[in-house]
């Protein structure tokens, strides 16, 4: 009995000092796993990337917002019973310059600002001669004439109202004497457009010959010219420059009269029905006599072409008003007028 005793207390006292083995060795390891010895901060600025140096002075630098420095913390090391080795040296990232030196250009460059628009200088244009200045006329004249046209005989008026940008024009011819009694029809024209600083720009001509009527239009943006005659279809005619109608073409030559001395005049006609390109030469000054005395004039004539005759006299003393005109047909016949009146 005392021997099992004996055997009790060996074992009890075995166990004891097994346990307690064990707790000591937990003792001593779980001071350290749950409270070892911090080491010292170590401070670490985190530096952006080194920025191009074209990127440095761009025309428009965003500002980049400012990062509070981070504190790294190593890393705990691993358990062990022996002494600690001494922290290792920081990384060469953390112990690089706080600016590189792309930065430091960035930095202590000023804020680049791009310089204020500047519009570009309106393109230059070519020079250009000045329009030679128009002759002024009165706001309406009115003009008589005698005509002859082979064996008939009639009369003419021609009525001129502007109001210095537009004008209108205004033909009329009758038979007289013993014409009228075979032509009892009148023949009438009128012609309106712009005044421009280089003379008439004709937009629109109507023509009526007793029962006949017709009218065109001038589209100069175009650079064309619409027929509608009484019957048939629209006619088309394209032009180029300077244009204008058996009306407008008198007082054209009397707004730009003289022209230089040589120089010929070259205008596309219309005469009512088709649209021709003619030539006018200067001939010089002629004294003329008519009803209103003698005139001194300069003479007009168109150069020789397949469309007949046609020369004008124009009153260089009374704007270069027409005082005679003398034209010839397909036919050949001439015709002749010549002026009795002027008003004013």
């Amino acid at each position: 009995m005392g021997r099992r005793v004996r055997l009790w207390w060996w074992a009890l006292a075995i166990s004891l000092l097994l346990h307690g083995g064990l707790l000591g060795g937990l003792e001593w390891r779980l001071p350290y796993e749950s409270a070892p010895p911090e080491p010292a901060a170590i401070d670490v600025k985190l530096v952006p990337a080194p920025v191009p140096v074209a990127a440095a002075v761009s025309p428009s630098p965003r500002p980049r917002p400012a990062q509070k420095p981070a504190v790294l913390r190593p890393a705990v090391p691993p358990p062990s019973p022996l002494p600690r080795a001494p922290p290792a040296e920081p990384p060469v990232e953390a112990a690089a310059p706080e600016a590189p030196a792309a930065s430091v250009v960035a930095d202590s460059a000023p804020a680049f600002t791009a310089p204020p628009t500047v519009p570009a200088p309106p393109p230059v244009e070519p020079a250009v001669a000045p329009p030679v200045p128009l002759n002024p006329l009165p706001p309406r004249i009115d003009l008589r004439f005698e005509v002859r046209y082979g064996l008939a005989s009639g009369e003419q008026t021609l009525v001129w109202v502007n109001d210095g940008e537009h004008y209108t024009l205004t033909s009329v011819v009758g038979a007289t004497g013993l014409t009228g009694l075979f032509y009892r029809g009148r023949f009438v024209q009128t012609s309106r457009g712009r005044i421009t600083p280089r003379g008439l720009q004709p937009r629109e001509f109507w023509d009526q010959r007793g029962d006949k009527y017709s009218s065109a239009r001038f589209d100069s943006t175009q650079g064309q010219l619409t027929l509608m005659p009484e019957k048939g279809a629209p006619r088309h005619f394209a032009y180029r420059g300077e244009v204008q109608d058996v009306l407008s073409l008198f007082f054209q030559f009397a707004l730009t009269a003289p022209p230089p001395d040589g120089q010929r005049l070259t205008y596309q006609v219309f005469n009512g029905k088709k649209l021709r390109d003619y030539t006018y030469e200067v001939r010089g000054e002629d004294m003329l006599d008519t009803a209103l005395g003698t005139l001194r004039t300069l003479h007009i004539a168109r150069v020789a072409d397949d469309d007949g005759r046609f020369e004008a006299w124009l009153a260089i003393d009374r704007h270069y008003l027409p005082v005679r005109v003398l034209r010839s047909d397909d036919a050949g016949r001439e015709m002749e007028l010549r002026v009795r009146s002027i008003a004013p």
